[in-house]
């Protein structure tokens, strides 16, 4: 490899070092074998020569003078405007930019991206987490296409994922939450618990999008994931969190713009607060997503179809529904002891 980069290690990790355009890049290999580092190495050189021999081939007259860190910005740009940031979507774009800083848009090629998630696998990341910060690259590349500053989306094959998720809360475990939360989060996990809303369609619900004399809420369309607007009629417990937080909206002499706040500010990120409840509750460590999980499966046991269910949780297919409509082996006791008996 001599003349072409080099190998070294920090620690127990073996890192490679090679030049493009110039610059030296350093990336870490993420294994103790040094092998594996001089494979990964031979790759990266070969892509930096395949790169520089193929730009006319792949990309439009821009294309040379565009970064991965431009296309990054666009999509930050991108999802500011379609109100659809998320701190998920911004750890993203973090490690994105750290990893393909020095890259030129012209370089991010399949073989690239392919050999980044090969990196990643090494380093223990599941699955769904991969998936989810390639597609954010992928969204990138597809944004700098459609401002024909990349001539063509190279083919990204998403890997298998294998860790479906079964947690779920019991009522009586969400009984023994509620208690531990501070007052301003009680309502919202026990409306998260009932509906299966996302946290951010939770934490942005107005006042506005409410009709107490109508009995509905009405969430627009830049408001959730699905992108369709979505309607949920006010009963029952439902219906009695709305009033209680309609009592609480008046924070000094002005009234709170969100339906749950806390001192009238829209409420973010309370993964403190939620950790520390659920440890003291006995429940461990427990993900707040697995009350949207919940709220699915207990509907679904309550014999509601599959239909409304999805329209209240906002599934646009089938697919994700049953991603959360998980059957446990508890649930078909039930039912297999109502036809054969005890």
């Amino acid at each position: 490899m001599k003349g072409d980069g080099r190998t070294f290690r920090r620690r127990k990790i073996w890192w490679i070092a090679y030049y493009r355009d110039g610059q030296e890049i350093r990336e870490s290999s993420g294994s103790t074998d040094r092998k594996s580092a001089v494979k990964l190495l031979r790759q990266r050189v070969g892509e930096v020569a395949t790169a520089s021999s193929s730009t006319s081939a792949h990309f439009g007259p821009m294309a040379p003078d565009v970064t991965m860190l431009q296309l990054f910005d666009l999509v930050e740009e991108n999802y500011r405007l379609n109100r659809r940031t998320s701190s998920a979507n911004d750890n993203c774009l973090r490690r994105l930019r750290r990893q393909f800083a020095r890259y030129k848009a012209q370089e991010c090629t399949g073989l690239a991206i392919y050999a980044y998630m090969r990196a990643m696998q090494r380093q223990g990341r599941k699955p769904a987490t991969i998936n989810r910060e390639i597609a954010v690259l992928r969204f990138a590349l597809r944004l700098g296409h459609q401002h024909d500053l990349v001539a063509r989306v190279p083919i990204i094959k998403m890997l298998q994922e294998l860790n479906v998720c079964n947690e779920f809360f019991t009522r009586g475990e969400l009984n023994a939450l509620v208690p531990h939360l501070p007052d301003y989060l009680r309502d919202l996990v026990v409306f998260a618990f009932l509906t299966g809303w996302r946290k951010g369609e939770i934490t942005g619900l107005r006042w506005a999008n409410v009709s107490r004399s109508g009995g509905v809420i009405r969430l627009e369309q830049e408001q959730n994931k699905a992108r369709d607007v979505r309607v949920l009629t006010l009963q029952g417990e439902v219906a009695a969190i709305i009033e209680r937080r309609w009592r609480s909206r008046k924070v000094g002499n002005v009234l709170a713009e969100y339906v749950f706040h806390k001192e009238g500010r829209r409420q973010i990120d309370f993964r403190s607060v939620w950790h520390t409840a659920c440890r003291l509750s006995g429940l461990g460590h427990r993900k707040f997503h697995s009350l949207r999980r919940s709220a699915a499966r207990n509907m679904s046991l309550q014999g509601v179809p599959e239909k409304v269910i999805m329209s209240i949780m906002g599934h646009k297919t089938r697919v994700m529904f049953d991603r959360y409509n998980i059957v446990t082996e508890a649930d078909q006791r039930a039912y297999t002891r109502r036809l054969f008996g005890p």
